[in-house]
This record gives structure tokens, C-alpha cells and sequence, in this order.
């Protein structure tokens, strides 16, 4: 199974086109602040918001900004003589819809467990057909993905619209995560 799966339109996107494109000024401030931590997390990042607030957007400049990141380890890992078939630095990048077969693939969820950096756009489609039908993932599965990698000291980073996940999934990344998050239309003055 391919574990990169990036949207093609937004492969060359920059930060500082991310405003225009109408993201959310209160995630983008957030986004800001995290990626001068972003090189040491051995954590992950949660960006729960709607997709119409950039969340995928958002996912994507992260996502460029962290395999720029693992692209330079593995050049002085292979510049210094060091065995790259071993510790060859990799990234993994899936959308919710493809995370589904990943997580039911014994060998992707493995491979999920050990790669450098994880990144799941649209979590929630991951859920988006009935719950307890045929191909429907226990939310658990991914829970104790996101706890495998946690002890690797692996950060996994996502998106995901919180209304739309199955009951107690937020709750649980929350916990194990930090969290950026839009202004919800409750909160609004």
C-alpha cells in the first residue's frame, strides 16, 4: 500500500500564501507559532477545524516543512558514511479515506507505527461510512497507533473536523496530542 498520498494541488504551497487562500486567521496565528517547535516535536499536532477553515492547507505546509527537515537528517546520515537502508528517514502522508485501508492492512499499520512523521488529512473521513458496517474501523485501532508512536517518540500530525469524528475520538487525541483550533460558531461574539 502507498503511504504517501499528497494532494497534488497543494504540493507547491508556501505559508505565505495560506491567508489568501482563506484560512482561518485564528488557526494561521496558532500554525505560526507552532513551527518554531515544530523540528523537536516528538509529539504530533492536531488541527481540528472544518476543512473550509485550511485545515488541509495548513496539513500541507507542515508536512513540506517536516520532510524538508527528514530530507536534510538522511543527507548527513548519508554524508557521514552512516547506513541509510537502516535509518533512512521517512514520512508518511494519508488521507482519511486511505487511512481506512491502512489500518486494516496488518503490514501498513505496522510500517504506520515506524515511519518518521505521520500525517492523516480529513481524519474523520476515515469514519465517513456507517459505524459497525462491514469495512468501518474501531476508532481504537487508530488510538493505539497514536500511542505506538508515542512511545517511539514519532510525531503523528493530522486534520480533522472534531463534529464528524465517532464519540470519544477527540477527547482521545486531545490527550495525546497538542490541538489547534478554530474559533467554533458557538464560541463566536
Amino acid at each position: 500500500m502507498k503511504l504517501v498520498q499528497m494532494p497534488i494541488e497543494l504540493l507547491h504551497l508556501e505559508q505565505d500564501e495560506l491567508l489568501a487562500l482563506g484560512v482561518d486567521e485564528r488557526l494561521l496565528a496558532q500554525f505560526k507559532g507552532y513551527l518554531s517547535r515544530t523540528t523537536d516535536d516528538q509529539v504530533g499536532l492536531a488541527i481540528l477545524a472544518p476543512p473550509e477553515a485550511g485545515t488541509r492547507e495548513l496539513l500541507m505546509v507542515l508536512a513540506r516543512r517536516v520532510g524538508a527537515v527528514l530530507r536534510n537528517e538522511n543527507i548527513r546520515l548519508r554524508d557521514a558514511g552512516g547506513d541509510l537502508a537502516a535509518r533512512h528517514k521517512r514520512l508518511c502522508y494519508l488521507p482519511g479515506s486511505a487511512l481506512k485501508a491502512a489500518l486494516w492492512n496488518t503490514v501498513a499499520r505496522e510500517s504506520l507505527g515506524r515511519e518518521a512523521a505521520c500525517f492523516f488529512q480529513d481524519l474523520d473521513l476515515t469514519w465517513a461510512t456507517a459505524p459497525g458496517s462491514r469495512d468501518s474501523v474501531n476508532p481504537a485501532t487508530l488510538v493505539g497507533l497514536l500511542d505506538v508512536r508515542l512511545q517511539r517518540k514519532l510525531p503523528t500530525y493530522l486534520s480533522a473536523d472534531p463534529g464528524r469524528l465517532p464519540p470519544g475520538l477527540e477527547r482521545e487525541v486531545r490527550a495525546r496530542v497538542q490541538v489547534l483550533e478554530a474559533t467554533r460558531p458557538d464560541q463566536r461574539a
